[in-house]
């Protein structure tokens, strides 16, 4: 469901440890209303129906209906021109864009 690029477990840690956050990840479909779809990562509980994950020590949780969507999601942390943050890829293409906007974790 999910593969972590080296290093960003420890960068999701050090942004929830930050907030004093010790739930969840869930991976989400995000919309601009201009643009197609893109994935971000916001703090959820764990919902009935959701898949789970176990990595590196974090839990991501994701609905069946986007997961079904994007299908297996690499997740890579960037430093780039002033900004940080996350990339989420789906291995299914929601739109031209995909893997390249850097997304934060939504609180």
């Amino acid at each position: 469901m999910v593969t972590l690029e080296p290093g960003t477990g420890q960068a999701i840690k050090s942004v929830l440890a930050e907030e004093g956050i010790h739930r969840p990840l869930r991976i989400e479909l995000r919309f601009s209303g201009c643009c197609d779809p893109t994935l971000g990562l916001g703090v959820d509980a764990i919902r009935e129906s959701d898949l789970v994950q176990e990595l590196d020590g974090l839990t991501f949780v994701i609905s069946p209906e986007t997961h079904q969507l994007a299908g297996e999601i690499t997740i890579s942390y960037v430093e780039e021109m002033g900004e940080k943050g996350f990339v989420l890829t789906p291995s299914k293409p929601l739109g031209e864009w995909d893997g390249f906007g850097i997304t934060t974790i939504k609180t």
